[in-house]
């Protein structure tokens, strides 16, 4: 009896095993259903309702038609096309269409320039239900042509293109179109969304079999064309940047050039011209892809003696000197553990502020920042704009690099003084000096002018005024430092007879790849500059990069900027200061100092 009750406690204990088990298996298979039934209807939900709604609707896209860039000039209204649309065409074969290949490619071949042999290779594959496009880029004759033979299974598609009826003017600057359609660099990167416009759709409801049904309600979304846009570029100084840079980079040897041409008014840019540049109709013919950045945005370099003015301008507008300040200076100061000279190795004796830009006095310009103090000048280096994007419509801009403050030592500000050890870009100087040349109210450099919609309604890019930067008086006495200089300094070459120029040229060492040191055998010349002082119409920045017959920015860059700054007096026919000319002409007889 003993025996049966342990017989019947096992048999229920085996029951109540069996039946958890059962349980335990039962809440598995439930949670597995669960955990998919979450998957799908809620991680997944927009995955499956995509399919359904695809199985249901089919969607037909519209590209709406990308905005056109153009370029104006200050005599008339005429907008001149730098990129506009252009409708090529695409011819593609269907196989199964063909009747006679050796006939279609025998009349076709000739047309698009394939050899027939080619096209009967391709249309041999009895596998093949869809031949790509055989050639794309078809003009308008060739289209006709095909047209005309009346090939069954051949096709023809339009397809749009961007085209450049001024050739690769403007192009460092521009940017291209890819071919899917989306812009890279330059303004087409940076306004792709703006130029792209909207895409549209037409939506019809199909049948179990994907048929349309016809009856059935279809649903249209019209397309939003991309805006046009003007750019602040004159078409004039553009072409005379443009000759005069690849002239002075050829003439040079040199690895490439830049320039930057600025209204100092509304920050406005006149010119962008960069060689060498590329075709931005055959940018897939690029091997080097660094052609496509523009180099006056996007490639930050220490800017050597052309800082000057900025470091110089801390030192007047905190008052730690003024431009008659004097001192005596040696060929040579120790900074901590480091031994700076000045470029010509020799001892300038006393000298001026001014004169100390008037010789780029790399031991007077430490001098001088020693008494601005580092705070002081680090304030002004921020003031100005520099490690900070510009924010000017051009796609891939750099911020350039400022040493932070707190980790910079006596020997940084020391190089900073004289532009080594900090890095800009062009774009960041010709608004730094434009600040000068406006009275000392900085304002932001833009290259639009203005946006237009398909249905013609303009929409103006006003200026940008970030603020005063310097006093008026500063501006003032640092504008007239730069006359001196262009008059009696290192940027004679700068110089326009009869017209008042203010600028500082820069002769740039170039950091090792390691950045242990300088590159001993290369250099960059830079000019910065502006005119007519007395009323600014521009501020140039020229930029030569590794020349290979002289050295020094006063026989490159500076050159370069005095070629430009004469044909825009001329352009704007702006007439001499007759008894500025006379004063000039008596200096480089001597008769005046």
């Amino acid at each position: 009896m003993f025996l049966s009750s342990n017989i019947r406690i096992e048999e229920q204990g085996n029951i109540k095993a069996r039946i958890f088990i059962v349980f335990i298996i039962v809440v598995g298979l439930f949670g597995v259903i669960g955990v998919r039934l979450f998957e799908k209807q809620i991680v997944r939900y927009s995955h499956y309702q995509e399919l359904a709604y695809n199985q249901r609707y089919k969607e037909e896209k519209i590209m709406p038609v990308r905005g056109e860039i153009f370029v104006t000039d200050i005599y008339s209204d005429t907008k001149f096309p730098l990129v506009t649309n252009k409708t090529l065409w695409a011819v593609m074969i269907i196989p199964n269409q063909v009747e006679d290949a050796a006939d279609l490619a025998n009349k076709l071949g000739p047309v698009i320039d394939m050899p027939a042999g080619d096209i009967i290779k391709l249309l041999s594959d009895k596998n093949t239900v869809y031949i790509p496009p055989l050639k794309r880029k078809l003009d308008d004759d060739t289209e006709k042509k095909i047209e005309a033979l009346k090939l069954q299974g051949v096709v023809l598609i339009p397809e749009t293109y961007r085209d450049y009826p001024e050739g690769n003017m403007g192009a460092k600057f521009l940017g291209f179109v890819d071919n899917q359609g989306d812009g890279k660099y330059g303004v087409e990167g940076y306004l792709d969304k703006v130029l792209k416009g909207e895409q549209g759709k037409l939506v019809s409801e199909r049948d179990i079999l994907g048929r349309q049904i016809t009856v059935a309600d279809s649903k249209l979304v019209l397309p939003k064309n991309g805006k046009d846009v003007v750019l602040t570029i004159d078409h004039v100084i553009q072409y005379m940047a443009e000759d005069i840079i690849s002239k002075a980079v050829q003439q040079h040897k040199a690895d490439s050039g830049s320039i930057v041409v600025m209204d100092p008014k509304s920050g406005g840019i006149l010119a962008l011209a960069e060689y060498p540049a590329y075709d931005p109709a055959k940018y897939t013919e690029v091997k080097d892809y660094s052609v496509f950045q523009c180099m006056a945005t996007s490639d930050a370099y220490e800017p050597g003696s052309v800082f000057k003015v900025i470091a110089m301008t801390a030192g007047i507008d905190s008052g730690a000197v003024t431009p008659d300040t004097g001192e005596y200076f040696e060929a040579k100061v120790q900074v901590q553990d480091a031994v700076i000279w000045n470029s010509v190795k020799r001892a300038y004796g006393y000298e001026t502020m001014t004169q100390v830009l008037e010789n780029s006095d790399n031991i007077g310009m430490i001098w001088m920042t020693q008494k601005t103090g580092e705070k002081a000048f680090y304030d002004y280096i921020y003031k100005f704009g520099f490690g900070v994007r510009t924010g000017i419509e051009i796609d891939g801009e750099s911020p350039g690099a400022v040493k932070p403050e707190e980790d910079a030592i006596p020997v940084d500000l020391a190089t900073m003084s004289f532009g080594q050890g900090i890095n800009t870009t062009e774009m960041q100087l010709t608004q730094a000096l434009g600040a000068v040349a406006n009275g000392g109210l900085m304002v932001a450099p833009h290259i639009v002018k203005e946006y237009i919609d398909k249905n013609g309604e303009v929409q103006k890019v006003e200026p940008k005024v970030i603020g005063r930067v310097l006093s008026e008086k500063s501006a003032h006495e640092i504008t007239d430092m730069l006359i001196s200089v262009a008059e009696r300094g290192h940027g004679k070459q700068a110089r326009v007879k009869g017209y008042r120029i203010g600028g500082k040229t820069g002769t740039a060492q170039i950091p090792k790849k390691d950045f242990r040191g300088y590159e001993t055998d290369k250099f960059i010349g830079s000019f910065i500059g502006f005119g007519p002082t007395d009323d600014p119409l521009f501020v140039i920045v020229t930029r030569i990069n590794v020349p290979k017959d002289v050295i020094w920015a006063e026989s490159t860059a500076a050159p370069i900027f005095g070629d430009l700054a004469k044909g825009i007096l001329n352009y704007y026919q702006i007439p001499p200061d007759e008894a500025w000319k006379e004063e000039q002409i008596k200096r480089e007889k001597g008769l005046v100092k």
